[in-house]
Parts: structure tokens; sequence; C-alpha cells
């Protein structure tokens, strides 16, 4: 999405920067949102780029999710390179700045879109906390888990749709959308572990994934894995990633962050939690679970605590 606050039209391009576009499907409402009761859709496209197709360096207007159907490319997003392949999901957010940079010989297809959320609709509440992990994600890149490719497509197909609930089902896909993307960043796919054709297919992976959950206590490194199993970190990691969809790093931050929740939930002391899980420390621990949840520790625990007594109050009722 380009910075439209002076101009609708996308500036023009110097000489030897390619624009090009094999394929372009393209809802651009830049100069007037479409409104949504909860959002706002400033676009929602479908690109198939030329050979070097190149999307200029811009500042953001809303956020924008971006789906990578096929090929290859750069993108850019405040500086920084983010390599990115099929079944991908990049996310940039106001006012960040960010540019494309297509491959020569696998073009990208990619879908996206742009939108805002109404802070001051009522239902908002519910997702304030989509909309802040959003604007503090420090890593905006992720595999897909959650079909939005499916959803992307069903989206586009409403744009075009004249019939007098095509916005209603066009605002359905939006949430939609939106809610598997913070599903993708935030959750890892537990029922493929516990699927019997992965054992079967893959035993290794099935033991990697169970050892790390039986061990979430005592491992203090990643390379206590590998040597768990007496293979190299960088080849067991590759096989992971290749059945999972996520690299062991990011299966293990993320179970040690669902455990760290349930030790809280329990009432078990942060300094404890914390000293448990092999943090280096407090701060650490603090700082990676608020990364994750988009709280602290503390918030979470009081939190679950409240909610565990009204449970009990209403029980009694």
């Amino acid at each position: 999405m380009t910075d439209q606050t002076k101009t609708i039209s996308m500036p023009s391009l110097p000489e030897k920067t390619t624009y090009k576009k094999r394929y372009h499907r393209d809802a651009n409402y830049e100069a007037s949102p479409i409104t949504l009761n909860l959002f706002s859709v400033y676009q929602i496209c479908d690109l198939a780029c030329a050979s070097d197709h190149t999307v200029r360096q811009h500042t953001q207007i809303c956020h924008e999710i971006t789906y990578i159907v096929s090929g290859e490319g750069v993108f850019y997003r405040n500086g920084k390179a983010y390599d990115v392949y099929p079944n991908m999901v990049f996310l940039v957010n106001d006012q960040d700045v960010h540019s494309i940079k297509s491959s020569k010989d696998s073009p990208l297809r990619f879908m996206c879109l742009g939108f805002g959320f109404h802070k001051d609709h009522p239902d908002f509440p519910k997702y304030a906390h989509i909309c802040s992990f959003f604007d503090h994600l420090q890593t905006p890149l992720i595999m897909d888990k959650n079909n939005l490719f499916n959803l992307f497509t069903l989206a586009l197909s409403e744009v075009s749709n004249t019939d007098a609930l095509a916005e209603e089902m066009l605002e359905a896909y939006v949430r939609q959308i939106i809610i598997q993307t913070f599903r993708d960043f935030t959750s890892v796919n537990k029922q493929k572990i516990n699927l019997v054709d992965i054992n079967d297919t893959n035993p290794l992976i099935y033991e990697i994934a169970h050892y790390i959950d039986s061990n979430l206590t005592h491992i203090k490194k990643l390379s206590d894995i590998a040597n768990a199993f007496d293979y190299s970190y960088a080849y067991l990691s590759r096989i992971f990633s290749q059945t999972m969809g996520v690299p062991i790093r990011d299966y293990y931050a993320q179970r040690r962050l669902e455990k760290a929740a349930d030790m809280l939930t329990a009432d078990i002391p942060i300094s404890a939690v914390s000293e448990k899980l092999q943090f280096a420390d407090v701060s650490s621990f603090c700082k990676a679970f608020k990364a994750h949840y988009n709280v602290t520790p503390k918030k979470y625990q009081q939190m679950m605590t409240e909610k565990v007594a009204s449970a009990a109050k209403d029980k009694t009722k």
C-alpha cells in the first residue's frame, strides 16, 4: 500500500525500474476505503508478477497481509530484507516502510489485503489484542497453516459480486483472513504431531516433537535436542520444518510459552516459571511472553485467577 495522503496515483517509476504484471486483479479503495463495520478495506488484490517486477519503496497507510501463492522474491520492511516463498504470509503495518522485488527466474504471485480497524466499534475490544499484536510484531514472516489462499479467493469473488449480501460476505472473509493470520503467527498446529500417519511415515519427526513436549523444563539450548538424537541441529531443523511447517526453533519457543501459560494459570510464581523453563532470567521470560501473548506474565496470571474465581462463583449460583 502506498502513502496516498497527497495523491492517489502511484508515483512514476524510474526508467530502469521494472513494473510489469502478468495478471493483476486489484480492487483498490485507497481514495475511499470500504467501511465494513469493524474494518476499513483499502485494497484487496491478486498479482502475478512479470520477471523482475518491483514495487517501489513506500510508506504504509494501513495494515497489509500478503499471502505468497507461488514464485520467489524479497519483501522489505523498515530496511530489512526477507526472502519469501510459496505459502508464506507477510505482514506490514501502518507507517512501515515497505517494498517488493520479484525473482527474475521465478516471478512472484501474491494476494494482499490492506485494512484498518475501527477502534471505536463496539466489537473492537474483542480484536484489540490482534491489533496490538500486529502493531508490535518484530518478525513479519511465517508459513501459513490456515488456508489463506482459499479465503483470499473467496474475498476477491465478493468484490465483483453485485447482490445485496456481497458486502456481508466480504466482511466475513476479511475477518477470517485477519484472524487466521493472527493464528499463523501465534500458534503451532498441534494436531499434526498427534496424527498417526506422521509417526508412520516419519517417526523421527514425531520423536523430535515428543521429546520437546516432554522436556520443556530440561532443554537449556537447541543443541540439546540435536544431541539427544545424535544428528546435527541444521539437519533436524530442516526435515522437521519440511513436515511440520515450522522450524524446530519456532516449535520449541511456542511450546515453551504455552507451558509457561499453563504454569502461570496454576498460580506458579513468575520467577519459578522462568527458572523451570530455562530462561536466562525473569526479564527475558517476561519479554518473550509479552511478545507472544501481548500481555505481561503478571497481567496474564491476574486474568486467569479472575477467570477461575468468576467460573467458581457462577458454579455456586
